[in-house]
């Protein structure tokens, strides 16, 4: 059975802004962390290395077309060399989103301390707090919208646009001589200085990965799709990160450079513009970071997940909340390590910068070399090959000098890459299978875990059917009434089977929606939960003692609303039944409020009746 097909909602533009909210963020703390390394040659280069990144962007696209399923560097690996490799590459990325939640909460609040002052002596509590807060939601479930992207993405946008605007209206000569002059370099440079600056760089780029892992979410046709989102990806940045760049290290002031370097793009709005500018590029700024981070938490409890699939990762990490439906153990995880480079690196952003280079240009190799590698075995040997080939060499240089150049980045990385690689050989060789099976928690741990196992769905669900399937079936079993079911519910299926049966007719549909927030969505399951399995065995029983058909709809989705309204459309029915919400307004906020989205979204000719 294949998972539902409504999960494919991002077209181009909402692409764009889930990977800009992303990429577009390293603008904000780049550029003082660069300056602690190559001082006023920083914006030049930003702006060399905003080559390689076009290029690398571009070998982005096809990764993603090619990779339908998602997974990122994981897949595009595994395909390439094998699934050991591709191993690798996620414990590679896992870095990289490690340090994204780091480094993302860090700044976050560095901003926000430059309106409040107050609050700089607390930005390594406040992180901290920030990413457990990001925990407890994820956990909860947090629909990360796509809408709520682009709002931030094109506010965020918008905003950088107006700062440069206003600088390059009110510079005068010498200041445009200054800016433009700081695109060079005002020095003879050897050759390994041009090597490290270059390498470090690549940091102004991060989060490009972002749009591979989105393969999944993103509309068909998925080449146009992922063309055009990444084509504006690499306008905006271009437009955007060289040129602000290069303005904050022309215009700060000598002494703030020196000592401020946490906030560049703030106190260059303070300048260009004023008070106003200053509060809307902070406000602008920490909440594009914060979401970042959260982002950042969403993509590495989902590369383990996906690593969990391939028989590399404990099946421990994949059981999901019975509650909320999330997968605790693994979110916990994703902020728990953050949270820890947070404290140990007392939020140097200098620090997380350089820790932050080892998985992210790591992950880089891996993607480009394994595009070569598919490419090659497909006979490819055209220009755009040999282009690809020197993109890798640039990437593999630069990681090679990182390696080299940033001795804490390579041992924490290197550390956490060498943990992991542990770990899934020895899941892989069943090393520690039998020795934590010996521990009573982690038995029970490891019943939940399988508890959704196909040897669990009873022989009355065997005729389980996705929305397709029941459309197929409809001559058969046709129903002008379709249930929405959350839970076990009598009242609400005793009211629906009278409503088929006052109608004369002999079938019911019953739907239960299994919620699957986050915008990557990767594989999502073949059969429903435990909760999801015992909803609907209990409305077969209800339909079998009153003699109506049953037809048991399971679907996937990030919006439970839109998969019922979609339902009720394919379906032609002319009522849906409904329990009564007894879910909290915070849960409502993070999750979306069932019957208002039915409201606005089902068919103008189709009923909602809600039963209390």
């Amino acid at each position: 059975m294949q998972p539902n097909k409504n999960t494919r909602q991002l077209n181009w533009f909402l692409a764009w802004a889930v990977v800009f909210c992303d990429i577009g963020t390293s603008v904000y703390y780049v550029p003082g962390i660069l300056y602690g390394h190559v001082k006023d040659a920083t914006p030049f280069f930003v702006l060399l290395t905003t080559g390689g990144f076009i290029l690398l962007a571009l070998k982005y696209i096809e990764i993603s077309w090619r990779n339908p399923e998602g997974g990122g560097v994981v897949t595009i690996t595994t395909k390439a060399f094998g699934p050991m490799w591709g191993c690798l590459g996620g414990m590679l990325i896992t870095v990289d989103y490690f340090l994204t939640t780091a480094i993302s909460a860090v700044s976050g609040f560095q901003y926000i301390g430059s309106i409040f002052p107050v609050l700089d002596s607390h930005i390594v509590a406040l992180a901290c707090v920030g990413v457990g807060i990001l925990a407890a939601l994820n956990i909860v479930g947090i629909r990360e919208s796509a809408t709520v992207a682009l709002v931030m993405a094109c506010a965020s946008f918008l905003v950088n646009l107006v700062v440069i605007g206003i600088a390059f209206i009110g510079m005068d000569a010498s200041q445009w001589q200054m800016v433009i002059s700081r695109l060079g370099t005002d020095r003879e440079l050897s050759s390994y200085e041009l090597l490290v600056g270059f390498s470090s760089a690549w940091l102004a780029f991060s989060g490009l990965e972002s749009i591979s892992q989105l393969s999944p979410t993103m509309r068909f046709p998925l080449r146009r799709t992922t063309r055009w989102a990444m084509g504006a990806v690499i306008v905006s940045m271009v437009i955007t990160s060289p040129v602000l760049t290069a303005l904050s290290i022309g215009l700060l002031p000598e002494h703030f450079k020196a000592t401020e370097s946490e906030r560049f793009i703030s106190e260059l709005g303070l300048i260009v513009g004023g008070y106003g500018i200053k509060l809307a590029v902070v406000l602008t700024a920490s909440s594009l970071l914060l979401f970042a981070a959260n982002t950042a938490i969403i993509g590495s409890y989902h590369v383990f997940l996906a690593l969990v699939r391939g028989g590399f990762l404990p099946q421990i990490l994949a059981m999901r909340n019975p509650t909320f439906n999330t997968p605790h153990v693994a979110v916990a995880i994703a902020t728990v390590v953050p949270v820890l480079v947070i404290f140990f690196s007392g939020g140097e952003l200098e620090i997380l910068g350089d820790m932050y280079a080892f998985g992210l240009l790591g992950a880089f190799v891996f993607s480009s070399l394994s595009l070569d590698s598919i490419r090659w075995n497909l006979g490819r040997r055209d220009w755009g090959f040999w282009l690809g080939v020197l993109t890798t060499g640039m990437v593999m240089v630069a990681w090679g000098v990182n390696l080299v150049e940033k001795q804490r980045a390579t041992y924490f990385g290197g550390a956490v890459t060498l943990i992991g690689m542990l770990i899934a050989v020895g899941v892989r060789r069943a090393w520690f299978v039998d020795l934590l099976l010996q521990i009573p928690f982690i038995q029970r741990l490891q019943t939940r875990a399988y508890r959704a196992s196909e040897d669990l769905v009873e022989d009355e669900l065997k005729g389980l059917m996705t929305l397709t399937e029941a459309v197929e079936v409809k001559p058969l079993y046709s129903s002008s009434t379709l249930v929405a079911l959350r839970d076990e519910n009598p009242r609400l299926i005793k009211e629906a089977i009278g409503r088929a049966r006052g109608g004369g007719e002999s079938a019911l549909y019953c739907i239960y929606v299994e919620e699957w927030p986050g915008l990557f969505a990767g594989d999502t399951p073949h059969i429903p939960n435990e909760q999801g399995m015992q909803t609907l065995k209990a409305a077969l029983q209800a339909g079998r003692k009153n003699q109506i058909e049953i037809v048991p709809i399971w679907a996937v989705s990030h919006n439970a609303a839109e998969a019922i309204a979609n339902a009720a459309r394919a379906l032609d029915v002319d009522a849906v039944v409904i329990g009564a919400s007894r879910r909290s307004a915070f849960y409502h906020m993070l999750r979306g409020h069932v019957v208002k989205g039915l409201m606005k979204k089902l068919p103008y000719d189709c009923r909602l009746m809600i039963v209390n």
